[in-house]
């Protein structure tokens, strides 16, 4: 996980950076903090690193903090922004460029914790975690929804691929529940075993669902219309949010 501060107080840039670190209990997720106190350099680290929640302080470089977060959103649009203030009326003004919290200065220590759970529990509920074994070995790998592009299953057993091509096998108590999940994220049930995120889709025919990488899978016939119109739905879903 990629967390970046932005303020040009020292001070407070590590004061956050310490809280975070302290706060942070996910032992699977590896956490990398990257402090900037230059909206330039902030906005610039975007080309190497994509985060996942961004602290802006609003007042950083006379009063720039709400430019670099629509900045940031056009670089990182996944990216959950926390502005920081010593300003509570400036709330209204945070939300307009749909922040996922707000942090009043001086930062308490309870109050951050708060707001740190807040955003782990909600960055988690994105995902959709599994215990993968490798060899003899079981260890939890958190898979984004995003970086998924299908998934077979074979009985309670389930094999991941991932837009890289790495393949992973795991067990799940109940399948359905995992089918129920994944379909309101945009994933379409193509046949009894494969589910397919729609993004890794190149286009249907009467028969098959091709993706991007070529892979083929042919399409049941009772879920054939239903999954063209879902796939409709799709790509205006895409072509409205551009």
């Amino acid at each position: 996980m990629n967390i970046a501060i932005c303020d040009d107080q020292v001070g407070y840039l590590n004061l956050i950076k310490k809280k975070i670190i302290e706060c942070f209990h996910e032992e699977e997720i590896e956490l990398y903090v990257y402090t900037y106190s230059s909206v330039d350099e902030f906005i610039d680290s975007v080309k190497e690193h994509s985060y996942q929640f961004a602290f802006i302080e609003m007042r950083v470089e006379n009063n720039h903090g709400i430019e670099a977060a629509k900045r940031l959103k056009k670089r990182n649009p996944a990216c959950q922004v926390v502005f920081v203030s010593d300003q509570y009326r400036r709330v209204p003004e945070a939300f307009q460029v749909r922040a996922r919290e707000y942090l009043l200065k001086p930062i308490k220590t309870e109050v951050f914790k708060d707001v740190f759970d807040y955003l782990m529990n909600w960055y988690l509920d994105q995902n959709i975690k599994f215990v993968v074994p490798i060899r003899d070995i079981g260890r939890k790998r958190i898979f984004s929804v995003d970086e998924i592009k299908y998934f077979e299953t074979y009985y309670n057993d389930l094999e991941i691929v991932t837009v890289n091509d790495e393949h992973f096998m795991t067990h799940v108590k109940n399948r359905y529940r995992l089918r129920t999940a994944l379909k309101s994220r945009w994933f379409m049930q193509v046949n009894q075993s494969v589910l397919v995120n729609m993004k890794c889709i190149d286009f249907l025919t009467d028969r098959n669902v091709i993706l991007k990488s070529r892979e083929v899978f042919p399409t049941s016939r009772g879920t054939l219309v239903k999954n063209h119109l879902l796939y409709d739905k799709f790509l205006k879903y895409i072509e409205k949010k551009k």
